[in-house]
């Protein structure tokens, strides 16, 4: 089918309204957030530092497809709660240490200095006076890796792996969901 000035303008008119009622949304939905935990900027941040982690190749998608800052989100908010403050200064510090050494956010550096950054986090060697906080950078990173990993090859129904994702890359069956009874002969075998 062959495109004609007529339905390339309508097109346009139809997409120039659609995008001006996606622009309207906000208004209407002022107080929505889709973070239980994270502000706008530290879920950003984070999921520049979650798709290092485990980043889009060849093989698949990685930790930003997969949904893994709403994993981690929603486990700060009701589960990890002893990591909270870790998160709450850490994300801050990397932020102060990404515009002092490259003088840009952590999220808006290239994706080779976003590896050098972590690299010289996870051994702790990133400027102390733009990291001035007490938080263990080593630690935290390992707890960001950690979190990552959780919500990328955890089920999908704690908030990460979207669409079994990981599974679907290691070619695994989608797992049983234990306590069902119609698994209950699964048990016996």
């Amino acid at each position: 089918m062959k495109l004609t000035d007529t339905s390339r303008r309508e097109f346009l008119k139809t997409g120039i309204l659609g995008i001006g009622s996606v622009m309207m949304l906000p208004s209407c939905m002022k107080n929505y957030t889709p973070w239980q935990f994270f502000t706008e900027e530290e879920a950003i941040c984070m999921a520049a530092i979650c798709e290092q982690i485990i980043p889009t190749d060849d093989h698949g998608p990685g930790a930003t497809y997969a949904g893994v800052i709403f994993y981690i989100d929603k486990q700060l908010d009701e589960v990890f709660t002893w990591d909270r403050d870790k998160y709450r200064r850490g994300i801050p510090a990397i932020q102060r240490c990404a515009v002092k050494l490259h003088g840009s956010k952590f999220e808006a550096l290239e994706f080779s200095t976003q590896t050098d950054m972590l690299e010289s986090m996870e051994s702790g060697k990133l400027p102390a006076e733009a990291w001035n906080c007490d938080i263990n950078q080593g630690n935290l990173f390992s707890t960001m890796v950690q979190h990552t990993m959780q919500g990328f090859y955890g089920s999908p129904r704690h908030g990460g792996n979207k669409n079994y994702i990981s599974y679907r890359l290691m070619n695994l069956d989608y797992p049983y969901i234990v306590g069902q009874n119609r698994y209950r002969h699964l048990k016996a075998q």
